[in-house]
């Protein structure tokens, strides 16, 4: 009887070998494919309503820095400068649309509506995560891209993550004042964008506001 159960443990033993080295043959297999093409950018330009003049800026804004070597060739830079024009943005406009509120209120309003769940919402809103050029390697709790595909190798998320935000966003039309979670990465494709924009238009804060008011039609008054 004894000799019975050693043999039933040594066969499952082999068969766990077997499966564990098919699927090792399996990986090694997708790792030798070809990185799929990357996303065309030109529907990015449809999306904001603006054509660029110096398309590179386009490709770095939508390009993470696990995907090229040149850790330059990132959105970081421009997400930085989107920060700021961002922020001039939203300074400017609340200045004339509220002549009587006090600087303090002013400030909370900016924060509300440059800040990560705001941005992450215009991302999704239009679908700009779909573009982001990636190279993360997939991890057992990251299986899928945003827009649903693991064969298309750019923006690996967490889509539980996702979907809880999203889930949020339904709850909370508006905001939810730190009430979800939302992906941070999300937030950078948009300030990347402006900074893009605002870099390629010369400088222009007419034509970054025109593009921003154009893909966010939501403003928060407190």
């Amino acid at each position: 009887m004894e000799a019975q159960e050693q043999e039933k443990v040594i066969s499952q033993l082999k068969a766990l070998k077997m499966e564990a080295a098919s699927f090792a043959e399996d990986n090694m297999a997708k790792q030798e494919q070809p990185p799929p093409p990357p996303p065309c950018l030109e529907e990015v330009e449809a999306i904001i309503g603006y054509s660029f003049k110096n398309k590179s800026l386009l490709e770095e804004a939508f390009t993470h820095s696990s995907y090229e070597r040149d850790k330059c060739f990132s959105y970081e830079r421009l997400e930085y400068v989107g920060d700021a024009v961002l922020n001039l943005l939203i300074t400017k406009e609340q200045y004339f649309l509220y002549p009587n509120m006090a600087p303090g209120r002013l400030t909370r309003l900016r924060a509300a509506n440059v800040d990560t769940e705001k941005l992450a919402r215009v991302a999704i809103r239009h679908g700009l995560h779909h573009y982001l050029r990636h190279k993360k390697p997939l991890l057992e709790e990251q299986l899928i891209c945003l827009c649903i595909s693991e064969t298309n190798g750019f923006c690996v998320v967490n889509i539980a993550k996702i979907r809880e935000f999203s889930r949020g966003i339904m709850e909370y039309p508006l905001h939810s004042n730190g009430l979800i979670d939302a992906p941070k990465d999300l937030a950078d494709i948009v300030e990347s964008t402006i900074g893009a924009v605002f870099i390629d238009s010369d400088s222009s804060i007419d034509t970054v506001w025109k593009v921003y008011y154009s893909i966010e039609l939501t403003y928060l008054v407190r």
